[in-house]
């Protein structure tokens, strides 16, 4: 039975920096979403994103990702800049659209767990290691017993297990995840949760999008707090949590502390 620990790239260079932002600006339309922000995650963090409805949290993270290009500012992605990046293996992503797949298309949980091998270079690597690496992602996350159903056929809870494997599947060094418990039920989201610590207590490094700040509390190194296009970074998670509750309460609630 493959180990989960061993579905991420091996690395010896704890808090060596992975993604950096420096005086970063984005704008729809003309209408800036992200306001000069610097931030930077090392190898080792778990860094949760937190913030109110429409405060740019996923905009963020794919800046972080170099899928949007900033008016102003620098992006670096393991040093390099976005366009000069090539070694997209190193990264694992799970995106908010997986939760929102259409049930209808007619695809196996081995095929898009498969998928995830494809390298974005108009190719995929050799089919006999795929397959090795396909199979050993369902092996690690337990559901070698559904890769041949319809991923339509499948739960919010287990399809979510399925995108994760499949961000998993070319051993990554850092997992990006954007509202990854979207639509699960609650037994489903402690499972995935446990999934996530198992894999950072094995040194991956995590970056999350979630609307759950409790569980972001405990799980996180660092928390990102995004306000009016400001990105406020807590390496004190107990600290972020006495700052946050304090002003919740003077606000006079929970109402529209969080999505």
């Amino acid at each position: 039975m493959t180990k989960i620990k061993e579905l991420h790239g091996i690395s010896h260079d704890k808090g060596k920096e992975i993604i950096s932002l420096k005086d970063v600006t984005f704008s729809y339309n003309g209408s800036p979403v992200l306001k000069d922000v610097s931030l930077s995650v090392a190898k080792g963090d778990f860094l949760a994103i937190l913030g109110p409805n429409g405060s740019a949290k996923s905009t963020l993270l794919k800046v972080m990702l170099g899928l949007l290009v900033p008016q102003a500012g620098e992006v670096r992605i393991f040093g390099e800049k976005p366009a000069q990046f090539g070694e997209w293996n190193r990264i694992g992503y799970v995106s908010q659209q997986a939760a929102n797949i259409n049930t209808s298309f007619p695809a196996t949980v081995e095929e898009v767990v498969s998928s995830g091998y494809y390298t974005g270079l108009g190719r995929f690597f050799d089919g006999a290691r795929r397959k090795a690496a396909s199979k050993a992602a369902l092996e690690a996350l337990k559901i070698s017993d559904l890769s041949k159903r319809l991923i339509g056929q499948l739960s919010g809870g287990q399809r979510q297990k399925v995108f994760l494997a499949r961000a998993l599947v070319r051993r990554p060094e850092v997992l990006f995840l954007d509202e990854p418990t979207t639509g699960i039920d609650a037994a489903s989201l402690q499972e995935f949760y446990s999934l996530i610590s198992e894999l950072h207590g094995q040194d991956m490094t995590i970056v999350m999008v979630t609307h759950d700040i409790a569980s972001a509390v405990k799980m996180a190194t660092k928390i990102v707090y995004m306000m009016d296009g400001k990105a406020t970074l807590y390496e004190d998670t107990g600290n972020f949590l006495e700052i946050f509750t304090s002003k919740t309460l003077e606000r006079g609630g929970m109402a529209n502390a969080h999505d």
